[in-house]
């Protein structure tokens, strides 16, 4: 299983950005959904950000 690279989807407003750029307690900048889906391509990964980000 090699790296993948990961990005998020907002399933209310379709937008996708990197894992640093999404806002404040892993919400979405634009629209402020908190249920975020994790996208990893090259891997086989899809599933919810959880509500607490850690950094």
């Amino acid at each position: 299983m090699g790296t993948g690279v990961t990005w998020l989807k907002c399933p209310g407003c379709r937008l996708k950005c990197r894992p640093a750029a999404v806002g404040a307690g892993g919400r979405c900048r634009r629209c402020d959904h908190d249920g975020l889906l994790r996208l990893t391509l090259g891997g086989r990964e899809v599933q919810l950000v959880p509500e607490t980000r850690q950094g």
